[in-house]
């Protein structure tokens, strides 16, 4: 029975490139955690960014910091270590952070797909729609689906026996694979399962924000005629009230 898994990762690359690797993570790891901070306290500090929008923005920092913190310290450490070795428990609990954090990005980015469908669609009960409650009801749930479906994951992943190879060709503790690992009848299944539900929910998602963005495209193609000199100032207003998606 396994009991430690070996993270192959970069070990492969020659020597010299590992310190140059090392440092690029760590410029990138160091930006995204400045750049995700920096957006949350602007926004705190900010009253007049104290709306909805921003709220959902926020919760998608908080979500990229935290997933960036489950997988990037322990990739950073094992380019400057000889000892890539990780126990059984702590490859399962980076596996349920890193699908935790994964899907709940994802299921923030559909509810900021709500809000500005809600923004632009109904503006005379948007207050109502995305009140204070409102809001932390759907970042909640954002957080709790990510969280279940990270637990189901993992379970059904590490339910599996691992009696073979211990060498993990990845950078980290990688759901497939791991199950290119496991040994008996049922990897083929579970193996089908995982990816089965990381698809539905992404393609769920994707499909959720796009169909959004269609009601926008179509209520802005709703504008009588007789508004047609005044649409660029319209433009302009949506323009300040919609944002992109990261």
């Amino acid at each position: 029975m396994v009991s430690e898994f070996i993270i192959v990762g970069f070990s492969n690359f020659p020597l010299p490139l590992l310190p140059i690797f090392f440092l690029l993570f760590l410029l990138m790891y160091l930006f995204t955690l400045l750049g995700n901070l920096l957006i949350m306290v602007t926004v705190k500090s900010e009253r007049s960014l104290h709306t909805p929008m921003y709220l959902f923005l926020c919760a998608l920092s908080i979500s990229e910091i935290l997933y960036t913190l489950a997988i990037t310290p322990r990739l950073l450490t094992d380019l400057l270590s000889t000892h890539r070795t990780i126990t059984f428990v702590a490859c399962a609990s980076q596996m349920f952070f890193s699908f935790t954090f994964g899907f709940t990005h994802s299921f923030l980015l559909t509810v900021m797909g709500y809000d500005r469908y809600a923004a632009i669609t109904h503006p005379l009960t948007y207050n109502v729609l995305m009140s204070t409650s409102s809001c932390a009801r759907l970042v909640s749930w954002s957080w709790a689906g990510g969280s279940v479906m990270g637990m189901m994951v993992t379970l059904i992943v590490f339910h599996l026996t691992f009696c073979g190879s211990n060498v993990i060709h990845h950078f980290g503790c990688h759901a497939l694979s791991l199950l290119n690992l496991a040994c008996g009848n049922e990897t083929t299944s579970v193996t089908l399962g995982v990816i089965l539900v990381c698809v539905t929910v992404l393609m769920g998602c994707s499909f959720l924000i796009v169909l959004s963005y269609i009601f926008i495209a179509a209520a802005i193609l709703k504008i009588p005629s007789g508004y047609v000199l005044v649409f660029p100032q319209f433009v302009c207003c949506l323009w300040h009230r919609l944002y992109i998606l990261p």
